[in-house]
């Protein structure tokens, strides 16, 4: 098993347990509520993605930091390989709850996460370049700075975008030939396989693993009523994985729907699908009574997708940053 950094003051640290996700939630909410970002995160989601995570067992690659009266940090340590680039990528984060900020907690989570992910790929053949990564969200100012001391450099930009329902939904039909047929959770497969298909020219796409269709099956959000497939006779041509969040609904006490998953395939791109089915997705959440929709995007997606989300009337309402450094 992994070393340990020896405790900080009142802190010790140890490794994850099952018993840990309430502590874990609690500590993410202190951290949003301080920094200014919004999530929604339960025992249950958080369950779900930990049961299906992919290069990364939690019993040996998560790191909790604790006091007498429970938990105050922790952080996470996994890699992947982007497809296009064939660029290692070993990513951590973490997060430590603000009150007990400024006791070197967070840089000694971070050192030890660089330590872990060194043992995890050691035996890993791999003949392309292996970075570090991390993000953070606007707001959350001191693990910005953590990281820029700890020598990463801003990466990529990721913008969280919304759009009110009253706006008008500009007309775009969709083209003649293709239909939108009902889903259902026996489309399940193929629908992801279209998606990763779609996906696969995108910046920082990687191949998924099973792990990965089996958390997007067991999410709590799953809901394939809301999806708007576009089909040209038995083949996928683009796709919008709608989902209500509705646990986030009564947190922040509004009415929205994700318009996400938004993917088309590369010979029927550029034909007005993605904006049809946009289109659609919005229509179908104000009939249900939903007052805004929203997205997450690459903001230099090479597929024109920010410019594209701009035209639908979506607007940048918060940003995210990853950051990397060499790997050493």
């Amino acid at each position: 098993m992994p070393s340990l950094p020896p405790p900080i003051g009142g802190v010790r640290f140890r490794l994850f347990n099952w018993d840990d996700l309430s502590g874990m939630v609690e500590v993410l909410d202190a951290c949003k509520h301080a920094d200014g970002f919004e999530r929604h995160d339960t025992v249950a989601t958080m369950e779900v993605g930990y049961r299906n995570l992919s290069n990364c067992d939690p019993a040996s690659d998560v790191l909790i930091a604790e006091m007498s009266d429970g938990i105050v940090g922790y952080s996470r340590v996994t890699w992947w390989v982007e497809a296009a680039t064939n660029t290692r990528v070993a990513l951590q984060f973490g997060w430590v709850a603000p009150g007990v900020r400024g006791r070197g907690i967070g840089s000694t989570m971070l050192d030890w996460c660089e330590v872990r992910l060194s043992e995890m790929i050691a035996g890993v053949r791999h003949d392309g370049p292996t970075l570090y990564q991390s993000f953070y969200e606007d707001g959350e100012s001191a693990k910005k700075l953590l990281l820029e001391e700890a020598g990463y450099e801003p990466s990529e930009t990721f913008a969280l975008m919304t759009r009110n329902i009253s706006e008008p939904i500009p007309d775009s039909p969709l083209p003649d030939g293709l239909e939108v047929r009902p889903m259902t959770a026996a489309d399940a497969r193929r629908v992801w396989e279209a998606d990763t298909a779609a996906f696969r020219d995108h910046v920082g796409f990687y191949e998924p693993s099973e792990e990965h269709f089996r958390e997007f099956v067991e999410n709590v959000n799953f809901a394939p009523s809301l999806w708007k497939v576009a089909f040209r006779g038995d083949d996928i041509v683009g796709m919008v994985l709608n989902y209500v969040d509705s646990g986030e609904n009564a947190e922040y006490a509004r009415l929205r729907g994700w318009t996400e998953g938004i993917s088309v395939q590369r010979p029927w791109r550029g034909k007005g699908i993605a904006k049809a089915l946009i289109a659609q997705s919005i229509e179908m959440f104000r009939d249900m009574g939903m007052t805004e929709t929203a997205l997450g995007v690459h903001t230099t997606n090479p597929m024109g997708a920010f410019r594209l989300y701009e035209h639908m009337g979506y607007r940048v309402t918060a940003l995210s940053r990853d950051m990397r450094k060499p790997f050493a």
